[in-house]
């Protein structure tokens, strides 16, 4: 299963650290595959996590390539299995639309998402995800939009097939996991 890990590019939280941490390790031992937007925070401490597990982590990245990619995001992406680059701008140069297709590109070529802490671009990847019709599993109490913002999008727009689940802890993930 390829697994998209979204979230905020801020790691100041030690106990979130740790269980993002936890996150790619687990993934990795049930032999998934990591899929992020190859940002920098808590999805790049997941990614690097499986890779440590011996996991296989893809990149989406901005552009046609690491320059264009590094405008937006300065992530190393050194370690990553692959990195998939967009095969053309939105328009004649690079903008910041193609930081969006990026996401759109990712978001449809994943089976599932987590999510941990974000801010308006997170936002924007759940709300792909559920048009799609595909679980959202959020990491509670990680911040950002995993406070009420989800849960509101949940009451008031959530209108699809897909399941936005909170879990706390990698024990609950795990059971997802195994599936």
């Amino acid at each position: 299963m390829k697994i998209a890990i979204i979230g905020t590019t801020k790691t100041d939280n030690p106990q979130i650290i740790k269980k993002a941490k936890e996150i790619g390790r687990l993934i990795a031992i049930n032999k998934h595959t990591i899929v992020t937007g190859g940002t920098n925070g808590y999805p790049h401490i997941v990614a690097l996590s499986a890779i440590k597990a011996g996991g296989k982590v893809i990149s989406y990245a901005t552009g046609r390539s690491m320059t264009d990619h590094s405008r937006f995001h300065d992530a190393d992406l050194s370690e990553y299995t692959d990195i998939i680059f967009q095969k053309k701008y939105f328009s004649k140069k690079l903008s910041v639309i193609d930081n969006y297709l990026r996401s759109l590109d990712m978001c449809s070529k994943v089976d599932m998402a987590i999510v941990i802490s974000g801010k308006v671009g997170t936002m924007y990847e759940v709300t792909i995800m559920s048009g799609m019709s595909k679980n959202i599993y959020v990491l509670e109490g990680s911040g950002g939009i995993t406070g009420h913002t989800i849960r509101e999008f949940i009451k008031e727009g959530h209108k699809t097939k897909s399941k936005i689940l909170f879990f706390k802890n990698s024990e609950e993930l795990n059971k997802v996991l195994k599936k």
